[in-house]
């Protein structure tokens, strides 16, 4: 069901009930003046069973639309955010800017430097992905699975302008040996076939969980902390990967990932719309009082003391993905982080009162932004990852076990019910997408394209808790998507 819908039908509905409770009150106070009680009962009774099934009606239909984005701890936020759903909502991507995935900046450089790297040629953005674990991650061949289907793929987009008057030259030749797949190439790595993403980790210090032939192999920061759950380190392991991330200046994104983590999408769809979007996937848009009230800054006096107002406390999911601007200013930022170190900490970090505890990774990104006026630039939702908190297990998502790893789950964690129309967005990017080697002379002169299917800020592109156990039968899901009709893979 589209959301239009769903919307009108909750204000209708809230609508008529409003006019049947008027009336119920008008006649009830009446009821003795003006009406027999034998002839005015079965009228008072109706309207009561009528005003029940539109109070019954409204409340499923409002579950329904905010059942996606509740939290134990934030609570109904969908209500504060309708409005952006409503401008946000799926439909054609966003015309008021050029997009990352239209901005190509073409180098300079020949494609015969033997150095020269596809993406740096073409001037293609990437994607940072910021991988958040303690030691090793449980699904690693996955996720080089999920990475090498990218293999030669590069944005149609970013191949318009290039010299179309020597295609077939020898120029495009070398191009094409640069950007394509080249197996022969021993010596490419996985994330060397691919342009999409980069892959950074952080892991305890002094882990040494990945093999050589992981993709994840030599890709851990420097002067990586050692991370506990809930506790202030977590903002700092992840300071710590966007400030490696961002020495890449091809690296436009920048989403953390949790190491039981799973992609929902093939990777040029996800790529697609996170370049799309020209906002931050966070929730750093202002709190209601009662909001805060939840959210703890009351019980932080020592915030207000430090400059961090009512009115700048935030909370957001730990899992988000940032425009550069943003990641940069949280790279930057030595000054609320300090705050955040004094003043945030569980009751394993020693606060006594449970009800007293702060979580860094909850709140100082989204608090940081808001400090620096740039909270209009979020998506006020934050829901690039999705977790079920509907049967949470403590303080923690529903883990999902290996029987309930199906197709049919990752096809429902999509929110195909809430406006994704995963399909269509598949499809679009098999359009934008293209293997270098299959090229024509059409895409170079840039040949007009379908538009661009929008999915919307609403549409998770990851999903978690997916734990050792499910392994064998995720990998399964991925490696038999057509038999089964998810495509997860790029084709």
């Amino acid at each position: 069901m589209q959301l239009d819908i769903i919307l009108a039908v909750v204000g209708l509905l809230s609508c008529a009930n409003a006019v049947f409770y008027y009336i119920f009150v008008a006649i009830r106070s009446r009821w003795s003046q003006h009406c027999h009680r034998s002839a005015c009962k079965p009228i008072l009774w109706s309207l009561v069973g009528v005003s029940l099934v539109l109070i019954v009606g409204t409340a499923a239909a409002f579950w329904v639309l905010c059942f996606p984005f509740w939290h134990p701890v934030s609570g109904f936020i969908c209500v504060a955010k309708m409005n952006l759903l409503l401008e946000q909502w799926q439909g054609a991507a966003p015309q008021s800017h050029i997009t990352q995935l239209d901005s190509c900046g073409h180098s300079s450089i020949s494609p015969a430097t033997a150095s020269a790297s596809c993406a740096s040629i073409l001037g293609m953005p990437k994607i940072a992905l910021l991988f958040l674990a303690r030691d090793a991650l449980p699904h690693q061949d996955l996720w080089k699975a999920w990475l090498g289907s990218a293999a030669g793929l590069v944005n149609t987009k970013c191949v318009k302008g290039l010299p179309c008057q020597n295609f077939g030259s020898s120029y495009w030749q070398t191009l094409q040996e640069v950007c394509g797949d080249t197996h022969h190439n021993s010596n490419l790595t996985v994330l060397d076939r691919q342009q999409m993403f980069s892959v950074y980790v952080h892991n305890w210090p002094n882990s040494t969980a990945f093999d050589p032939d992981s993709v994840f192999y030599k890709q851990e920061v420097p002067n990586r902390v050692e991370t506990e759950w809930g506790g202030h380190s977590l903002a700092e392991a992840s300071k710590r990967l966007l400030r490696t991330a961002l020495q890449d200046p091809l690296n436009q994104r920048f989403v953390l990932i949790s190491e039981d983590s799973i992609p929902l999408y093939p990777p040029a769809t996800i790529y697609q719309q996170l370049m799309l979007e020209d906002k931050s996937r966070i929730n750093a848009c202002k709190l209601m009082f009662w909001q805060r009230q939840m959210n703890r800054y009351h019980k932080h006096p020592g915030f207000g003391n430090e400059g961090i107002t009512p009115d700048m406390w935030r909370k957001h999911w730990q899992w988000f993905a940032l425009i550069r601007k943003h990641a940069q200013v949280v790279a930057d930022d030595k000054t609320i982080i300090d705050i955040f170190a004094k003043h945030c900490y569980t009751f394993r970090e020693g606060k006594k009162n449970k009800e007293q505890e702060c979580f860094s990774d909850e709140h100082y990104i989204s608090t940081l932004l808001a400090m620096h006026g740039l909270d209009h630039e979020t998506d006020c939702l934050g829901v690039n990852m999705h977790a079920d908190w509907a049967h949470k297990n403590g303080s923690h998502p529903k883990a999902y076990t290996q029987e309930e790893t199906t197709p049919g789950l990752l096809s429902s964690l999509r929110l195909p019910l809430h406006g994704c129309n995963y399909d269509a967005a598949i499809d679009s990017s098999n359009h934008v997408f293209k293997h270098m080697n299959a090229l024509s002379e059409r895409d170079c002169i840039g040949d007009p394209q379908p538009p661009v299917q929008w999915l919307g800020y609403q549409c998770p592109m990851f999903a978690r808790k997916f734990p050792s156990e499910t392994v064998p039968t995720a990998m399964d899901v991925f490696m038999e998507q057509d038999s089964h009709g998810v495509q997860l893979l790029s084709r």
